[in-house]
């Protein structure tokens, strides 16, 4: 899964300078071979993958009150050991969608 998601950081198009060293810190941090996953609440391990997707509604988007964070965000969830951020992504919007 970690030449995965690697794969999907690399297909990413830096918008501007500081995107870019993000985005190489990104995949430093995945080939660094450290856990990329929450194994457990609340923060281990410190740094793990989180997968955000936006609702829009015309020139509306959908954020959510992130109580543990204290920020609007769009809408999304920790990624599970061994799952593909975007299957985190089917897997929260369908709880969205639950919701209605």
């Amino acid at each position: 899964m970690r030449e995965e998601i690697r794969k999907e950081v690399e297909r990413i198009v830096p918008f501007d300078e500081v995107e870019s060293r993000d985005k190489e810190g990104v995949l430093e941090w995945i080939e660094s071979g450290v856990e990329l996953c929450r194994l457990k609440k609340p923060d281990v391990s410190p740094k793990h993958l989180v997968s955000y997707f936006l609702v829009v509604d015309g020139d509306h988007l959908l954020l959510v009150d992130h109580i543990n964070a204290g920020l609007w965000l769009p809408t999304g969830g920790h990624v599970e050991p061994g799952e593909h951020p975007r299957t985190t992504v089917e897997r929260e919007a369908h709880a969205i969608s639950r919701l209605r």
